[in-house]
């Protein structure tokens, strides 16, 4: 778990929103009836919004720290995808991107979730025939090659693949905050149980 940190309000709300979601993970079943797993599917997928949702909105807190004086920093403009705003923030920070990959497999995962009822329909790349998921198998390590699953079948999300997620994007978050040059408040070091 994060410890009480106050960096600003966009780090609080994504907190609270890992927070939460690490807590009561609604798992997909294999076993439920199809309305069920879909109902679960969209929800989850729409938690995942949530929480990429309030990454966004950190960014650019971030960014506007990083930028002052400027309403839009330099390639925002209207950018909406946040593993693409990330990368660009970074870029103007002269920070390396090592999230792009699985914050867009992520999306993927979100989408695939929220509009989809969790079968996956579309691949990474255009005439491909698998879509990888936004976290490494269950049983892997947590630095494990990130699943995927081929078009067809069904994305399946258990409680610990919600933790990964959920600690992924506290990890991006910390990293975000220590690299905003002019927050006093940044911790230290973030305390996880």
């Amino acid at each position: 778990m994060i410890a009480s940190v106050r960096p600003g309000g966009a780090f609080a709300t994504l907190l609270r929103g890992t927070a939460f979601l690490g807590r009561h993970p609604a798992a997909i079943g294999t076993e439920t009836p199809v309305a069920a797993r879909r109902l679960r599917a969209k929800v989850l997928g729409n938690c995942l919004r949530e929480l990429d949702r309030f990454l966004n909105l950190l960014i650019d807190e971030v960014a506007a720290e990083a930028c002052p004086g400027r309403i839009e920093p330099i390639g925002f403009a209207g950018q909406r995808n946040t593993a693409n705003k990330l990368r660009t923030l970074y870029a103007i920070l002269g920070a390396a991107s090592p999230d792009h990959h699985r914050l867009r497999a992520l999306g993927r995962s979100r989408d695939c979730l929220f509009h989809c009822g969790g079968v996956a329909r579309r691949g990474d790349r255009h005439g491909g025939t698998r879509m990888t998921a936004g976290w490494p198998p269950s049983a892997g390590l947590s630095d494990a090659p990130l699943m995927s699953v081929a078009l067809g079948d069904t994305l399946v999300v258990t409680p610990v693949d919600l933790r990964r997620v959920c600690d992924f994007y506290e990890e991006i978050a910390a990293g975000l905050v220590a690299l905003n040059p002019r927050s006093a408040e940044a911790p230290a070091a973030i305390a996880t149980a």
